[in-house]
């Protein structure tokens, strides 16, 4: 009888153990895969929260397209214009794509103010 009583006692503790473990589990971060991406700006949002880009086919990803993007960090685009050659990285988690690390390779040649500013 003493036996079953251990048992007993032991089943909760093992299955609360194993409860919180598993919960455990849920809070992992989900997987991020990222691409080098290098495309041309083709518009940006008023604000910088999306960019459309045309780029080159992105290995292991997706082929070539213009495509719109959201931005991890709207900074990064405020100082785009249409025509900028850029470098980024395209983070993809859970099916989600954002851009990062954003880099001018080379400035349009057209003037104008940026998009989101008034000229002076």
């Amino acid at each position: 009888m003493m036996r079953s009583r251990k048992i007993y006692l032991l089943v909760p503790v093992l299955c609360g153990l194993v409860a919180a473990g598993l919960s455990g589990c849920h809070a992992a971060k989900p997987r991020e895969d990222r691409y080098p991406l290098e495309g041309q700006v083709i518009s940006v949002a008023p604000s910088g929260t999306s960019l459309t880009v045309k780029h080159g086919d992105i290995p292991g990803f997706m082929p070539a397209m213009t495509m719109s993007y959201t931005v991890a960090k709207p900074k990064e685009a405020e100082q785009l214009r249409p025509g900028d050659k850029i470098r980024a990285e395209l983070v993809v988690s859970d099916g989600i794509t954002r851009m990062e690390k954003i880099v001018v390779t080379e400035k349009t040649k057209t003037e104008g103010p940026a998009p989101g500013t008034s000229k002076p």
